[in-house]
């Protein structure tokens, strides 16, 4: 009898097992507008970090962990593209994000933003190019990087998205380090975002270009960790969400030169409960578009311009690394007039992307994945969650 009670239990963990390693992401969500389908697309990461499609409707992957993957359409294979950055991964520290050349048919280019590592454990964010020739990277190139000086120990707050606009700008966020202050030191790379040619030449009309002593590659400052940009579909403006202190998360619209006010204004505190500034407005400093206090702790963000999702066209969808879940924000006429939670993932959501298809792709952590979010007819389902 024991034994045939042992193999009951071992049919059924194993069945279970089974049942969690196919789709345990599985589900169907109701919103205010309209019902999706989640499903698991591809899996075994460490944490999936950054997102890009390709012209041909494959994944590009960029894992924290240093290794950068290439996913097939539907999501069934993945392989790991060789020549794999050598990147710092400590604390916050890897292989951030990835992006593809606006002309990538005709010149393959892809970009990586990473912690570079230098001799003593040392560290600070790189952003380089590579072609991509089937899986591997060739005539890689270092497109920006600071000063070896400039590198430290300190193993957070890197950053790190990449953006093209439509003009083929490259821009990039650089978070403060940890050393707040430097957010308003315009000789100095942290706490900014940059802006580029694809080549990594500098652009003469970048609002600092002709100062001396500031640093010719900052388009904004005072920006605390930026980890989300997007380009709006409609006005082209760059959007960028950056990670407060304790309260504070902030949603902005990037414009040349501009100061956002890190570390003198903030809807946050610390950690430890302390204020770090009597101010949240400051004359000549700009005030974010939305804060979210507390904070959600938000990362990745993408506007919403398929047509699978036809009900979200245009709003901005925010991940949130704190609850677990995924944001859809409304925009009218640059402000924020609404907000919805659509998806509780149940695991840190860092990146999210909207496929070739319309279909919306949600980097998940713990375990790393990724997951597809396809739409449905809204039509009762005893086994929704909401």
């Amino acid at each position: 009898m024991p034994t045939l009670f042992a193999k009951i239990i071992f049919t059924f963990t194993a069945l279970f097992s089974q049942n969690i390693d196919r789709d345990w992401d599985q589900g169907r969500y109701d919103t205010q507008l309209l019902s999706f389908q989640v499903n698991t697309f591809s899996s075994g990461y460490s944490i999936p970090w950054g997102m890009a499609f390709l012209p041909s409707g494959e994944l590009l992957v960029s894992d924290i962990s240093g290794s950068l993957w290439r996913v097939s359409k539907n999501g069934r294979k993945k392989r790991k593209i060789g020549n794999s950055l050598s990147v710092y991964y400590k604390g916050q520290g890897g292989l951030l994000d990835v992006q593809v050349h606006p002309d990538f048919e005709l010149n393959k280019l892809i970009y990586m933003c990473y912690s570079d590592i230098k001799h003593k454990n040392r560290s600070h964010t790189t952003v380089a190019r590579a072609v991509l020739n089937d899986h591997q990277l060739e005539n890689f190139q270092i497109i920006y990087q600071v000063p070896e000086q400039l590198f430290t120990k300190i193993s957070r707050h890197f950053g790190s998205r990449i953006v093209f606009d439509d003009a083929g700008y490259l821009y990039f966020s650089i978070g403060d380090r940890g050393m707040r202050d430097q957010a308003q030191d315009i000789t100095l790379p942290n706490g900014k975002i940059h802006r580029i040619h694809d080549d990594g030449s500098i652009p003469k009309d970048n609002p600092f270009y002709h100062q001396k002593g500031a640093a010719r590659t900052i388009w904004t400052y005072g920006n605390r960790n930026p980890q989300g940009l997007a380009i709006h579909p409609i006005t082209g403006t760059i959007w960028e969400a950056e990670h407060g202190p304790r309260g504070g998360d902030e949603l902005n619209i990037i414009y040349k030169g501009h100061n956002y006010g890190w570390p003198v204004i903030t809807h946050g505190i610390n950690y430890i409960g302390t204020k770090i500034t009597n101010f949240t407005y400051k004359e000549g400093m700009d005030q974010p578009v939305w804060h979210w206090t507390p904070s959600i702790a938000v990362c990745g963000i993408q506007f919403y311009d398929g047509e699978a999702f036809q009900p979200w066209q245009n709003n901005l969808l925010a991940a949130s690394l704190k609850f677990e879940r995924l944001h859809r924000v409304v925009i009218e006429n640059g402000e924020k007039v609404d907000e919805e939670i659509i998806f509780d993932a149940g695991s840190r959501v860092r990146d999210v992307e909207v496929g070739p298809m319309g279909l919306i792709y949600v980097a998940l952590e713990d375990p790393g994945r990724i997951v597809q979010l396809s739409p449905l007819r809204k039509t009762p389902d005893l086994n929704r969650r909401n």
